[in-house]
């Protein structure tokens, strides 16, 4: 039987809130690695290797210099918005200041959103990709608290008061699933049985 190839999963990172990206630590509990470790300390657990997904995250930045996220804490990028490969299985976008965005990030999310499967947006990382234009004629969520200035900012989306919202992405198959604050966006990984065009055998 011939190994799966690996889900790989972007994560963007540009003065990131760290909650908004907690539900990264559900995904990478389904991995080999962390599904082993558990299995070696509890062999009950042995049965579940076999449902192991192998992953790579990829963290995505302005620049690979330590990129900050809250509560001061800093993240070794992986590549940045010009290096990254577009076509990429599950695409992340915590909350940044929506008004600082790197008008790189917005050129790599436009064109990332024609190859990649799944995107997921937490908090104001709905607002983030807003602003590429991606989400334009859509349906989707942001924080509560700043529905009003989405809607202010950018009038060609609609923004509804939900949890999470699902829309179908640039082709076949292809899905952007847009969440409130942090923990809607974790309610919306624990979820993702939903995303049935992303699974380990692609």
């Amino acid at each position: 039987m011939s190994t799966p190839k690996p889900l790989r999963i972007g994560v963007l990172y540009e003065e990131t809130q760290m909650t908004d990206l907690a539900g990264l630590d559900i995904l990478g509990n389904l991995t080999p690695k962390t599904i082993n470790m558990v299995a070696d300390l509890n062999p009950s657990f042995a049965p579940l290797k076999a449902l192991a997904v192998p992953m790579e995250f990829l963290y995505i930045s302005s620049s690979l210099e330590p990129a900050w996220t809250t509560p001061e804490m800093f993240v070794k990028p992986t590549h940045t918005y010009d290096t990254a490969p577009r076509d990429l299985d599950i695409l992340l976008l915590g909350g940044p200041n929506p008004a600082t965005v790197k008008e790189a990030s917005l050129t790599f999310l436009r064109e990332a959103s024609m190859q990649t499967k799944v995107i997921l947006t937490t908090c104001t990382g709905g607002m983030w990709l807003a602003r590429s234009g991606v989400l334009d004629g859509k349906k989707a969520t942001t924080n509560r608290v700043m529905l009003d200035i989405a809607g202010k900012m950018f009038p060609h989306v609609e923004w509804v008061d939900q949890r999470w919202v699902i829309e179908e992405g640039a082709f076949d198959g292809a899905q952007i699933w847009t969440a409130g604050g942090a923990g809607c966006g974790e309610f919306s990984f624990r979820s993702g049985d939903e995303i049935d065009c992303v699974d380990a055998n692609g």
